[in-house]
């Protein structure tokens, strides 16, 4: 399971970049030879970001840029929806602080889809928080609870219960063991 928030959340990562210094794709996975099997996601110049909206705010007092209405945010197969999309950035280096994402959050690659409220991602902690009823799915295997958070440099997941909502798995070995075996998902 930690897999797949592993390969999911990483996707929310790479879609919400928006810098043009910083981009994430997918990394192909490597043929034979012995080479290490691409399977996270990796941080490249080469790929363009596509944000469309409604509608975009740029306020330099606050230090944000802020898309609103029907934000689509596409980099080559990896696609984000939500509501809105606002990004803090440092006003010394342009760099982003922090982006969030909220209303029918949906970020999709492949058969890797995430869902929720709300997604933050915090560049200082190096985190992901996904909220609002969110639920983590690759093929048929799914992960819900009342919040995921992805430590980026330490390529953990904890999902979380709040007493009211509990934490739910639903797995398929034979769909996990498969995905192991081509090597298209790196086994911990």
């Amino acid at each position: 399971m930690n897999m797949l928030l592993r390969n999911v959340t990483g996707l929310l990562i790479a879609i919400l970049l928006v810098t043009p210094s910083l981009a994430l794709t997918a990394a192909a996975p490597a043929k034979d030879e012995g080479k290490k099997t691409g399977t996270a996601f990796e941080f490249n110049r080469k790929d363009p970001i596509y944000i469309t909206a409604d509608w975009m705010e740029v306020d330099q007092g606050k230090n944000s840029i802020t898309y609103k209405g029907r934000v689509v945010t596409v980099q080559t197969d990896m696609t984000m929806r939500s509501d809105t999309l606002t990004a803090f950035y440092d006003p010394e280096t342009k760099q982003m602080k922090q982006i969030i994402a909220e209303g029918k959050v949906n970020a999709t690659q492949g058969d890797r889809v995430a869902t929720g409220d709300k997604a933050v991602f915090d560049d200082k902690a190096k985190t992901v928080t996904l909220t609002g009823n969110p639920v983590m799915r690759q093929g048929n295997n799914q992960v819900t609870g009342a919040k995921v958070v992805y430590y980026t440099e330490q390529d953990r997941s904890i999902v979380e219960g709040d007493g009211k909502v509990r934490v739910t798995g639903i797995l398929f070995p034979d769909e996990l063991k498969g995905r192991e075996q081509s090597g298209s998902t790196k086994q911990k």
